[in-house]
């Protein structure tokens, strides 16, 4: 009865998570360019030619037949997990020692939400970015938990 009771738990515990998660995945990136789910998007110079860690920009994204746009150039050197899900790119960027995570619209280029500077790496890890010492939740939407109010 205990071990019921722990499993019912554990499944309740989880519900929410996988109730509201956003279907974010990796995009992969080669020579360049990444390309997932009818979105293309050049990256710029890479820091290696044979193992790229970096891309300097400036990012151009295209959809379909659409024109592709440029992202700001603020959203420069581009490290590994970028992330897409919903029409919104997740994009690490660092300079120094200074991260930053962004949001970025993938039919507009607009810059959504970005995160603090934080240090460190980032990582996705169960529905969530691991940024420095912080935590960001996703909704449904791939949108920030409690960080949405500025996002359109």
């Amino acid at each position: 009865m205990r071990a019921s009771r722990c499993l019912l738990a554990t499944v309740l515990a989880w519900l929410p998570v996988v109730a509201w998660a956003c279907d974010l995945a990796p995009l992969p990136i080669v020579g360049g360019i990444g390309k997932l789910h009818g979105v293309s998007v050049s990256f710029g110079e890479a820091d290696d030619t044979l193992h790229p860690t970096a891309w300097q920009g400036p990012l151009r994204i295209a959809q379909g037949s659409a024109p592709a746009c440029v992202v700001d150039d603020e959203v420069a050197i581009v490290e590994q997990p970028v992330m897409l899900g919903d029409g919104i790119l997740y994009v690490p960027t660092y300079s120094g020692s200074n991260n930053r995570l962004y949001a970025v619209d993938t039919g507009t280029c607009r810059v959504l939400w970005h995160s603090g500077d934080f240090n460190g790496p980032t990582r996705f890890v169960h529905g969530r970015f691991v940024i420095g010492r912080e935590q960001v939740q996703l909704d449904r939407r791939c949108r920030p938990v409690g960080m949405a109010k500025g996002m359109d």
